[in-house]
């Protein structure tokens, strides 16, 4: 999976140019690779393939395609949502980029800051670690593995499982679906011409689409009607401000900044920074889940002062990784962002996911 990302991403970052022509030939890997998740998918449905159960109920926030769409923020979001409703939440994720990934599940965090560093964990786990008191995370590539693991060190009575969508080992009772509100879709080839983890016709097991910043006059009910009957709602992606080592509110509006991220989507974030205000001098953007160690930490700082940058701006998922290291006499800020979303009637979306989780888990065999 992971070399099937890495030689797609220029396709998905210039759908239908020179990089989709060039991949023109792995269409036909791309045919077998949307069969085999097809079948996949089907074996598990069928009960071929096993599922494991957790004796509380699962909720699960995915997306069809690889990287990039906010599958993290958006069940930050849900957890926060659910605590302040009083559960007992509990969040599942892989970890990727951990050392970790791959081995026996671990626990990041019982409610009360990290059990572990970003380079064990991945940083996606360690954000949610130091952005979630009171929810407890466990990392690990088996993710019913990682929940009897939580249940046995945390009293949690529902969980939440990050990027599940495709994990069909594990039993949920509800599934979230995050998609891309401007191009659901991609340039609709799976894996490895394309970004799509499944074909589109997966949307049909989805509970809750959600259509990411939609572009003006997009209807994403309509977009989607033809391969889910799920309710579509709109998420929009807002910046929750600007923030420094000692988590005091900065304002950037026309400051200059060296902008640094290591995300799927690097766009996105030079968008979100955009919004701020900030006059970016510069712009280092790095792999997915990039590592950070001292020598890329000096190198940044270095090119901070050459370009005269007030401060060096980075996304949450990179500060966790980069903000241990950072010694450059330039500041390090984060820009954190956060979702709204906007139910399809107008109704309380999270009450209404809880429900038919919590009906749904009181009418399994």
């Amino acid at each position: 999976m992971a070399a099937l990302e890495r030689l797609a991403r220029r396709v998905w970052a210039t759908p239908g140019g020179a990089a989709d022509v060039l991949l023109w030939p792995l269409g036909g890997l791309s045919w077998l690779y949307a069969r085999a998740a097809a079948a996949r998918a089907a074996a598990y449905a069928t009960g071929n393939k096993p599922r494991q159960a957790l004796p509380v109920p699962v909720i699960s926030v995915g997306n069809l395609a690889v990287g990039g769409t906010g599958k993290t923020p958006l069940t930050m979001l849900l957890a926060r949502e659910l605590t302040a409703r009083g559960r007992r939440v509990g969040i599942l994720t892989r970890g990727y980029g951990g050392s970790n990934e791959g081995e026996d599940p671990i626990m990041v965090s019982l409610g009360a800051g990290a059990l572990v560093g970003p380079d064990v964990s991945g940083d996606e786990p360690a954000l949610m670690a130091a952005s979630l008191p009171g929810v407890p995370v466990a990392a690990g590539a088996r993710r019913a593995e990682a929940g009897r693991l939580l249940l046995q060190c945390a009293p949690v009575d529902v969980l939440l499982m990050d990027d599940g969508f495709q994990h069909h080992a594990l039993v949920r009772d509800a599934d979230v679906v995050l998609v891309d509100g401007a191009s659901p879709f991609g340039n609709g080839h799976c894996l490895p011409r394309g970004s799509l983890r499944e074909p589109p016709a997966a949307l049909g097991r989805a509970d809750l689409i959600v259509a990411r910043d939609p572009p003006p006059g997009a209807d994403p009910q309509t977009a989607l009607a033809a391969f889910s009957a799920a309710p579509v709602a709109t998420a929009r992606t807002r910046v929750a401000g600007v923030f420094d080592a000692s988590d005091k509110r900065i304002e950037v509006g026309g400051r200059k900044v060296l902008a640094v991220c290591g995300i799927a989507a690097p766009g996105r974030f030079a968008a979100t920074l955009a919004e701020t205000g900030a006059r970016p001098a510069g712009f280092m953007a790095f792999a997915d889940h990039a590592p950070y160690d001292r020598a890329r930490a000096d190198a940044i700082a270095a090119e901070a002062e050459r370009l005269g940058a007030e401060a060096v701006v980075t996304t949450g998922k990179d500060a966790v990784k980069l903000a241990p290291l950072w010694r450059g006499a330039t500041p390090l800020w984060t820009v954190r962002i956060e979702l709204a979303v906007d139910a399809p009637d107008g109704g309380d979306w999270v009450a209404a996911l809880l429900d038919l989780a919590a009906r749904r888990f009181a009418g399994r065999p």
